[in-house]
């Protein structure tokens, strides 16, 4: 066989194999391969000193802390206690009271 023989005899070759490939159902494609499963997925090394470079700190509270989401009644009721409250405060301080 000639040079120019074994070439077009490989290119032959080479267009069967891709049109052997595209004809293979999707799961089967060597690019969807399963790859090999890592071993390592994280470490604690250097997390503490990152995490107390800045200081671990304790989340920020409020004094009086959101009624967002809570009951409406409750929250109707509980404005009309607080008035009745400071009210009775209120009369104490002024004397017309003897206890809140």
């Amino acid at each position: 066989m000639a040079k120019n023989d074994i070439l077009t005899v490989t290119k032959d070759l080479k267009v069967l194999a891709l049109q052997a490939i595209a004809e293979l159902p999707s799961f089967l494609t060597p690019s969807t391969t399963v790859a090999m499963a890592k071993s390592k997925n994280s470490s604690q090394h250097n997390q503490a000193k990152k995490a107390h470079r800045n200081g671990i700190k304790k989340p920020k509270t409020n004094r009086y802390p959101s009624l967002k989401g809570t009951d409406p009644k409750f929250r109707r009721n509980h404005r009309h206690a607080l008035h009745g409250t400071q009210r009775a405060l209120k009369e104490v301080k002024e004397g017309k009271r003897d206890s809140a």
